[in-house]
């Protein structure tokens, strides 16, 4: 397969004079300040719609950014302003988290994961949510129990302790794309994932309604989103939320809400990952990113990417201590930019 890295680097800083220097005059010219390494880089986020989301999303990515950023601006954790970040790709139904997530076989049941992380190692994640706006929200707050992960009915209950109303965020676009995947499976189209032409799905069917009452005697998307921060302080946060691919069982759980896979973050950045939940899980990958980073951003995210080859569908966003990047296999729309500045980095809106 071939790698498509979208590469990122952030600005060094550094001093420039004018015209009217000590060198224009005749003179040697003062030396040029050093750069202060230990210095933090400004603030920053990046954000990613998912590896195959098309380009024409980049407008949705810096949305998330510019709600980051604000966050940050605001006085927020990076956390928190990762966690604003992805708010924002929830409420668009372009992408696959929140209103608009992938509706399962049933035609009816869209289930959720989401997860956040902070480089001092706080970690807090729900799976298999269902009935809420916001999944990321419900990750952000189980970051403050005694508890890493809340799953199934139990996240969605906890959900309601905190005011959380239900909500349904599938879309009638999401239940037609669910229909055709499902007419390819009866069909044993061979455009579906070779794994679930060799499985008897119908045998182990677990969702509430029967196959009798559906009928039932691939694009599989794993449009995963997510945004990493760098706070002024130097410090990381990074947030992932999803609603899963279409062909799966009742009760799968994907890479996001396990730690070290879909994301991670530490002393040295932050990491969100995007693809084939079942490959990123087994590599563990983005725990391996992020100790791949004294290589460079640029270097750890293309290793990520070539870590999953062949074997399935991947995207990274990496944020370090003075760079951002972007890696994936495939088209994936995505945005960064630093406090301050208005310039964007990352593919161009279409």
């Amino acid at each position: 397969m071939r790698i498509l890295a979208l590469l990122l680097v952030a600005f060094a800083a550094g001093g420039c004079k004018s015209k009217d220097t000590d060198e224009s005059r005749g003179e040697a010219p003062a030396p040029a300040p050093a750069v202060d390494d230990a210095k933090p880089a400004p603030a920053a986020a990046i954000a990613h719609g998912g590896v195959s989301s098309p380009l024409s999303r980049v407008d949705g990515c810096r949305a998330a950014v510019d709600a980051a950023l604000a966050a940050l601006e605001a006085g927020g954790a990076p956390v928190d302003a990762a966690v604003a970040g992805v708010k924002v790709m929830e409420d668009d139904p372009r992408f696959n988290a929140g209103t608009g997530s992938r509706v399962r076989l049933d035609g009816a049941t869209v289930q959720m994961d989401a997860a956040v992380m902070t480089s001092a190692g706080e970690f807090g994640a729900v799976a298999v949510i269902e009935h809420v706006r916001h999944p990321i929200d419900v990750a952000r707050a189980v970051m403050d129990t005694p508890h890493l992960v809340i799953a199934a009915d139990g996240a969605t209950r906890f959900a309601r302790t905190l005011g959380i109303e239900p909500y349904d965020p599938a879309t009638d676009e999401m239940k037609a794309k669910t229909a055709a995947i499902v007419a390819k499976l009866r069909a044993n189209d061979p455009s579906v994932d070779d794994a679930w032409r060799g499985f008897d799905w119908r045998a182990h069917w677990n969702f509430e309604a029967t196959l009798k009452q559906l009928g039932l005697e691939a694009e599989a998307g794993t449009d995963t989103v997510g945004v990493a921060v760098r706070g002024a302080d130097g410090s990381f946060g990074v947030a992932l939320s999803t609603g899963g691919t279409a062909i799966t069982l009742r009760g799968r759980v994907g890479d996001v809400p396990i730690l070290g896979a879909g994301l991670f973050a530490g002393a040295d950045g932050a990491v969100a990952a995007t693809g084939t939940g079942e490959r990123i899980v087994e590599a563990s990958l983005s725990r391996r990113v992020h100790d791949w980073l004294a290589e460079g951003v640029d270097a750890a995210a293309r290793r990520g990417v070539a870590e999953i080859g062949d074997k399935g569908s991947i995207g990274l966003i990496v944020i370090g201590r003075r760079a951002m990047t972007a890696a994936a296999d495939r088209e994936m729309a995505w945005a960064a930019r630093e406090l301050g500045s208005d310039r964007w980095e990352g593919p161009a809106p279409r």
